[in-house]
């Protein structure tokens, strides 16, 4: 939602704001249970967060596909 409003907010239309709509709907980064596993900050945690995170983007990243394609 952040991002709809920024390329509105923006006045971006086309394929550019496609493809930030697009970009902004990928999962939580692995980056972010590598950080964990070193500083030892609950790893197992991150590590299920990015499974799920990626698991359940199956349906919300085709979503804001189909969403792009009727927005812009």
């Amino acid at each position: 939602m952040v991002s709809l409003a920024a390329i509105y907010i923006l006045n971006i239309d086309g394929i550019i704001a496609q493809s930030l709509l697009i970009a902004s709907s990928f999962p939580t980064s692995r980056n972010a249970s590598t950080i964990a596993m070193e500083y030892q900050v609950e790893p197992e945690l991150h590590a299920q967060i990015v499974l799920f995170s990626t698991l359940f983007s199956m349906l919300t990243v085709t979503g804001v596909i189909y969403l792009s394609y009727v927005l812009f």
